[in-house]
This record gives structure tokens, C-alpha cells and sequence, in this order.
């Protein structure tokens, strides 16, 4: 089927169907709806391809588990559980009561932060249960992830 402009009249279908709840019948209404609807499946099917297109763009670019907050990785996990307890670029301190005590949690922290070379001292309290994370801002700047986590840090310390 040709391109055929369907602007003007999938404006006047949408326009005539919201003028007849006010003015005019049910029979009005329901033709303005039923033209509306016929015209807006045509309209689809001309650029089904372009729709398509867009679809798997979209579906690539927006993560659901990340748009309703479900952390997706262990990084976000850990941020979750944590409260940031204050932000200066260039040191980060968080708290979480799952680290006290519990040597093995502090071991893998230590380790999931020590494949970022960009951060200069990791420091964790097994007493209190604190993460102090020291580093240079400019050199975190290439590394997404570590720009997460000062985002998040940033927009959640306790003031």
C-alpha cells in the first residue's frame, strides 16, 4: 500500500470522535471512533517496518528491570544495600550492617573493587561495617560503572 498522508485525517477522526462525546449522538461518535480506529491501522501498517524498527531499538536502549529499580547487576546489589554515609569528589563512605563481621562479604567487596584500577584505596570496617572508597575524579571518568556509583552516591548521602 502507498504512503498516503493520513495527518489531517487521523486528526479530524481524533477531533470528531472527542467533539461528538459532547455534541451529537452515540451513532456520531461511535462513526468518528470507528473511522479514527480504521484510519490509525492503516497509518500502522504503512510504517509497520519503521514501528518494527523502532521497537527493537527501544526494547535494546531501556532496560525494564533497571526503569522500575531491580538492581541488574552486583555492583547495583550492593549500592542498594548500602547507605551512603557521605560523597567529596573523590571519597565515597557507605555503611552496611552486613559487612560487620562477616569476613567473607568484606573479602568479596574487596575483590569485586579491586578490578577497578581507576580507584586509589579501598578501606573496609568490619567493626562498624564501613566502605571508604578513595579515588581521583578525573580518572574514573572513562569507567561507566565507577560513574554509576559516585552518581549514586552523590544523590543518596544522608545529609
Amino acid at each position: 500500500m502507498k504512503n498516503v498522508g493520513l495527518g489531517i485525517p487521523l486528526a479530524v477522526g481524533m477531533a470528531g470522535t472527542v467533539a461528538s462525546l459532547f455534541v451529537g449522538g452515540k451513532k456520531l461518535h461511535t462513526a468518528f471512533g470507528i473511522a479514527w480506529t480504521a484510519l490509525s491501522l492503516v497509518h500502522a501498517y504503512q510504517y509497520r517496518k519503521n514501528m518494527k524498527n523502532n521497537m527493537k531499538k527501544g526494547i535494546q536502549k531501556v532496560n525494564i528491570l533497571k526503569a522500575v529499580g531491580i538492581p541488574t547487576t552486583k555492583l547495583e546489589w550492593f549500592l542498594k544495600s548500602v547507605k551512603v554515609a557521605s560523597y567529596i569528589p573523590g571519597r565515597i563512605r557507605v555503611y552496611s550492617k552486613a559487612l560487620i563481621n562477616n569476613p567473607q562479604l568484606k573479602e568479596k567487596v574487596e575483590n569485586a573493587l579491586a578490578k577497578y584500577p581507576e580507584l586509589d584505596k579501598v578501606t573496609i570496617n568490619l567493626i562498624s561495617g564501613s566502605v571508604l572508597i578513595q579515588y581521583r575524579p578525573e580518572n574514573i571518568k572513562a569507567n561507566k560503572e565507577l560513574c554509576e556509583i559516585v552518581n549514586y552516591a552523590k544523590n543518596h548521602v544522608k545529609r
